[in-house]
């Protein structure tokens, strides 16, 4: 009861902003989709052919799966930069997979190396006060060395066929990828908003002091939003690596900034605590369909870093805005 309490007077502050601003900061991203895919259909009409739209559907599916766990990191006041290389050496380690047999044990290992990605993470920040950002990064060079001592400095290596199927194959005429995002995008709305465990991210990243003494476990809580931020980004290794039929050093090589990118574009704050996955989700909807229409609309690949920036920069604004009005009605 005295977290939802606590719940209750951390959110009171939302409803001191100006409504406009509060507007623009919860459905900004969905607004600005229905512009996009608005124009795409006069300027580049082909973005709608069945192909493209396949292909878009994949590369957000891959996208997407990290974004949900990067959501969670930042629901906490964190950030996970160590998600691009734990998608490169999941693909490392799956594709080395010799025979049939050998893929449920490499599976396994990946999942150990997230799980041992993730509380070390956690660990470094709850434990020992190290920055989100300095632990992640420190993380991101630690994993990207082992991948490197595992593969022999090798740089490619081809997708066995039952991965391929996970990345490329359908199930009901639903791409595989997206399926395995619908469900997770599902799960994660459920244990944000209708478990403890969801109550207590909320109540860490808003108030991490006032949570601990409505009895949060404030420190297991972040560890948690850290091993869960790891697992997408296996997941996201497996889907990205059948896509795309074969890992090398660039798996996921834009995934660190995109991720962090679309959730701050669907309304997830960098000061924590306010948020949710389905806005996350349409930030990085957002972001693929961005990219997509620029490349086929035949533009220089320099704009498609101009149009995310552009749009970062405007929901950061945003964002910045409606804190600004919380802490004057306050």
């Amino acid at each position: 009861m005295t977290t939802t309490r606590q719940l209750e007077i951390t959110g009171a502050g939302s409803r001191r902003t100006r409504p406009g601003i509060e507007w623009l900061s919860r459905y900004a991203a969905g607004t600005t989709l229905v512009v996009v895919l608005c124009i795409a259909a006069v300027v580049t009409p082909s973005f709608y052919s069945a192909g493209n739209l396949r292909t878009v559907a994949l590369q957000a599916a891959a996208l997407g799966v990290v974004v949900l766990g990067q959501t969670v990191a930042l629901l906490v006041r964190g950030l996970d930069m160590s998600v691009t290389a734990v998608i490169a050496f999941s693909g490392v380690l799956v594709v080395s997979a010799g025979a049939p047999g050998q893929a449920f044990w490499l599976l396994l290992l990946a999942a150990g190396v997230a799980a041992v990605v993730g509380l070390t993470n956690g660990l470094l920040i709850t434990w020992r006060k190290v920055p989100p950002f300095v632990a992640t990064f420190a993380m991101l060079i630690v994993v990207g060395g082992c991948r490197l001592a595992y593969t022999h400095g090798q740089t490619s290596g081809s997708a066995p066929g039952w991965l391929r199927q996970l990345g490329s194959g359908s199930l009901l005429g639903l791409p595989m990828p997206v399926v395995i995002w619908v469900v997770l995008l599902i799960i994660f709305w459920l244990a944000l908003a209708r478990t403890r465990w969801g109550r207590w991210i909320y109540a860490a990243g808003a108030n991490p002091e006032a949570a601990r003494h409505s009895g949060v476990p404030v420190g297991a809580v972040v560890l948690s939003a850290y091993v869960v931020c790891a697992f997408c980004a296996m997941i996201a290794g497996l889907v990205l690596s059948g896509y795309l039929g074969y890992v090398d050093a660039n798996l996921g090589v834009n995934v660190n900034l995109n991720s962090i990118t679309a959730a701050i574009i669907g309304g997830v704050a960098f000061s924590g605590g306010r948020g949710g996955v389905l806005g996350a989700t349409l930030g990085a909807i957002l972001l693929t369909v961005l990219v997509n229409v620029v490349v086929v609309a035949g533009l220089p690949v320099y704009w498609q870093i101009i149009a995310m920036g552009v749009v970062l920069v405007l929901a950061v604004a945003i964002q910045g805005l409606r804190d600004r009005t919380i802490a004057d009605g306050s």
